[in-house]
């Protein structure tokens, strides 16, 4: 069953910073590229502020949930390979959820590892970075509080300070640069809210606010040995709107199989603004739609094992030239505690380290109710 499935999300982002000295070119923000939303990723889901089925935004957590499993809990794991360039990169998450009416409770952690060569470089130059990150998270339906606010949700997501996140470029042994960022803040509140028949409009929004700071310092053939220090400040906005177009005007009838299908296309639509101000390299805004599709693939009367899993695709594209798609394998009946989603997704990155990021992705999670 859909809507019983897990998503593993929270949003990695994975900042290494301060310039090469040996070559004149900034890594810096390159790395910002890297923005995992752990659930195929973004493009690959197209929605998320307005997502019901999207975790970025953490006030959609109960809605996932504590309609069908009111206390349970939800154990999720991820692993993503990220190629760009020369560089490669291994991220694995796992998660665990507490769903107790009306509230929900995770904690994720996050780990990633980085190798590899920067193509603005010489050759035989290396860069390898690593990063932690654990993560809590708490939302509540405030339709099923004393308020009765029906179908209004908040969420709250916020990162353990003290975590390191390190890089190094390096040629052979000799260390060329060192960077050391250590989470301060990296907090996120979210909103959302959904009415109508089968819930098909819904609007959402969330705001993430990151604070790192940051400890540079490496070889400089000119000056000698150098040293710097500053902070990372990041500002992430973001609103959306999310349509199951077919229920509201009466187009699909579910006792036939085009009807069904009809029936569970999901539209939706994001925008998004950044505000990165990073040492040494000033500060940088940009805005981003997304539009995103989640509909299912083969309707019942055609599967024959519609009994025990059904498919759905997931796609998404954005306007900076980003992409993706994934099938979303969701168990039924005997399996609905278990569901799987692979995905792939491209994405265009700063050209010091290649032209694009491509993402491989695989998510299960696992659904004990009691």
């Amino acid at each position: 069953m859909k809507k019983l499935c897990v998503a593993v999300g929270l949003w990695l982002c994975v900042v290494a910073v301060g310039p090469v000295p040996v070559s004149a070119q900034p890594i810096g923000t390159d790395i910002t590229g890297i923005n995992l939303c752990l659930y195929g990723d973004c493009e690959a889901r197209g929605s998320y502020a307005a997502d019901v089925y999207g975790w970025p935004n953490p006030a959609t957590l109960p809605f996932g949930t504590l309609p069908f499993v009111a206390r349970g809990v939800f154990a999720s794991t991820g692993y993503f390979r990220l190629n760009v360039g020369d560089i490669g990169a291994d991220v694995t998450s796992g998660t665990a959820t507490l769903a107790y009416d009306p509230f929900i409770f995770q904690v994720n952690a996050v780990y990633a590892e980085a190798d590899g060569w920067p193509r603005s470089l010489p050759a035989g130059v290396n860069l390898r970075l690593r990063t932690r990150i654990v993560r809590l998270a708490a939302a509540v339906d405030l339709g099923r509080t004393s308020l009765g606010a029906k179908g209004l949700s908040l969420g709250l997501i916020t990162a353990l300070p003290g975590l390191e996140s390190n890089s190094r470029v390096s040629l052979g042994s000799l260390t060329l640069m060192k960077t050391t960022e250590k989470k301060e803040i990296d907090l996120t509140l979210g909103l959302h809210w959904r009415g109508g028949k089968k819930d098909w409009f819904a609007v959402g929004a969330f705001v993430d606010r990151v604070r790192n700071h940051v400890t540079v310092g490496g070889l400089d053939f000119t000056t000698g040995t150098f040293h710097a220090f500053g902070a990372t400040n990041a500002w992430f906005t973001r609103a959306g709107v999310s349509l199951l177009p077919f229920v509201p005007m009466d187009l699909a009838d579910a006792a036939t199989p085009l009807g069904e299908l009809a029936s569970e296309v999901r539209l939706g639509a994001d925008f998004e603004h950044q505000n990165i101000a990073v040492p040494m390299e000033g500060s940088r805004r940009r805005q981003t739609g997304y539009l995103g599709v989640d509909a299912r693939v083969i309707p019942d009367a055609l599967n024959p094992l519609s009994d025990y899993v059904r498919l759905y695709v997931i796609a998404g594209a954005d306007t900076n030239g980003g992409w993706g798609i994934g099938p979303g394998i969701y168990g039924n009946g005997p399996l609905q505690f278990l569901s799987c989603n692979p995905a792939y997704s491209s994405r265009p990155i700063t050209g010091s380290l290649g032209s694009r990021l491509d993402v491989w992705a695989a998510s299960c999670s696992i659904t004990i109710p009691f």
